[in-house]
């Protein structure tokens, strides 16, 4: 009984710690700590510890995999010291438009990310003080709207030859890099970064009014003060989900949508993604410290798998909730009434309900209809009530449960990667698992045998 007693004891006490260190993060505010800094010690980013540095710091040998194990091909083994660089790399540079800037947010084209993460000028003070700390391997962070924003099949040169020389840049300082085509909930037009304005529009979407249509929850068009821990609830939102799943299965859920009613919208945006990685990869192919490429950060499965289109995601959505088709119907300018939530202190809140899109707007350009209402998912009866036809549309393909793993993410996993080892045999590729709407474990890819996988799980 001691024992017992003693065991929840313990319980208690641990889980008192974790909701007091989660009630201090949600609680933090830089705003409400005081400008008196005196007694503080001012620590320098030059004051910080260095690492003893070899006279020559070039590298001259590439990366690779020996026996499930980071090696040089002289067969030396390695432990990596990585850094992400940088998040600034996620907004173009000319114009600065970071999230926060709503003047010429919506013009996709005239923009340029030469300079992200940083101009070249300012590179050797950049790479200097990470190799002084001791790091020796970045994650190197580009976005498919850097290199094609102006319109398909229409890469920015400049930009490419930039990644360039920053990466010579990075390996004169004994530092090797992998290539992360990075994205948060598709697009910074969707709320995070990654893909083009163009690929919304080639899906119908009108950019502009997701905000009365919470098609996605953007900073820029939002505003300040931006809530806390919000962005990533753009994966169960309407355009994001929509993209992504047209992306992996369009071919499957989304038959009719064709680019210039010919091509089938997942092969149209597959191609040109895998096309833009492979103009950056001919621009690096022959320098030893690129290491390789990484599939997309943190993909998601849109609604592929969604046993039921009416109700709520099996997990917490900060902001309006709809469930998925109440997204399509505020799509289509049906006024919804949405569940509110919102951090508390120890918790996540109901905060009741309130109507949405009153004001009756689309997410849809004119004339390009909502995808899911003419593939037959849902319709609109003669008295113009919404019916949802198809509750299990993107759970069931033929009679058969779908598995977003093997039907659609392998499938895509290996068109890349045969494209990028066609340019380069050598490089190594990072696939991360699919995290949202639910998380997927990592695809079992050893089974197609050794193309110098490697494992980029986020752990969280």
């Amino acid at each position: 009984m001691k024992n017992l007693l003693r065991i929840l004891g313990m319980i208690l006490i641990s889980i008192l710690a974790i909701a007091g260190v989660f009630w201090f993060y949600l609680n933090y505010d830089d705003d409400d700590i005081s400008a008196d800094i005196s007694g503080l010690i001012h620590t320098r980013s030059v004051d910080i510890p260095q690492i003893h540095q070899e006279t020559n710091n070039s590298v001259s040998q590439q990366i690779i995999l020996k026996d499930g194990q980071f090696s040089t091909t002289d067969g030396r083994k390695l432990f990596l010291r990585g850094i992400n660089l940088g998040g600034s790399t996620k907004v173009p540079y000319a114009p600065n438009i970071g999230t926060h800037v709503s003047e010429g947010f919506f013009n996709g084209k005239d923009i340029s990310f030469a300079g992200r993460p940083f101009p070249l000028a300012d590179a050797d003070e950049h790479f200097k003080r990470i190799q002084s700390w001791g790091f020796n391997f970045i994650r190197f962070l580009i976005t498919w709207e850097a290199i094609e924003h102006k319109g398909p099949g229409i890469y920015d040169e400049e930009y490419i030859d930039y990644i360039r020389k920053i990466i010579e840049k990075a390996a004169s300082y004994g530092i090797h890099v992998f290539i992360d085509p990075h994205q948060d909930v598709w697009s910074r037009f969707s709320g995070g970064d990654g893909a083009p304005l163009w690929t919304l529009e080639l899906a119908g979407f009108n950019v502009k009014n997701f905000k009365e249509t919470d098609a996605a929850f953007v900073h820029n068009t939002h505003g300040d003060p931006f809530p806390k821990m919000i962005w990533f609830t753009n994966y169960y939102k309407l355009a994001a989900s929509t993209m992504f799943t047209l992306f992996y299965a369009g071919n499957d859920f989304a038959p009719h949508l064709k680019v210039n009613d010919s091509i089938p919208i997942q092969d149209f945006l597959q191609d040109h993604y895998i096309n833009s990685m492979l103009r950056v990869a001919e621009k690096l192919k022959d320098l030893p410290n690129v290491t390789g490429f990484e599939l997309m950060n943190e993909p998601s499965s849109g609604y592929v798998g969604i046993k039921d289109l009416s109700k709520p995601y099996n997990t917490v959505v900060l902001g309006l909730a709809p469930t998925p088709f109440q997204s399509m119907l505020l799509g289509n300018g049906i006024p919804q009434e949405i569940n509110r939530y919102e951090l508390g202190s120890i918790s996540v809140k109901n905060k009741g309900k309130e109507w949405v899109n009153t004001q009756k707007k689309k997410a849809w350009l004119p004339g390009s209809g909502a995808v899911w209402k003419r593939e037959g998912v849902w319709e609109t009866d003669p008295e113009g009530k919404p019916k949802l036809l198809k509750p299990g549309y993107f759970y069931k393909k033929n009679s058969r449960i779908v598995d977003f793993n093997n039907d659609y993410y392998i499938p895509f996993i290996l068109k890349y990667q045969k494209a990028l080892h066609a340019v380069k045999p050598g490089w190594l590729i990072f696939v991360d698992n699919v995290l949202f709407p639910v998380p997927h474990k990592l695809p079992n890819l050893k089974k197609f045998g050794n193309r110098n996988w490697v494992n980029a799980s986020h752990w969280y």
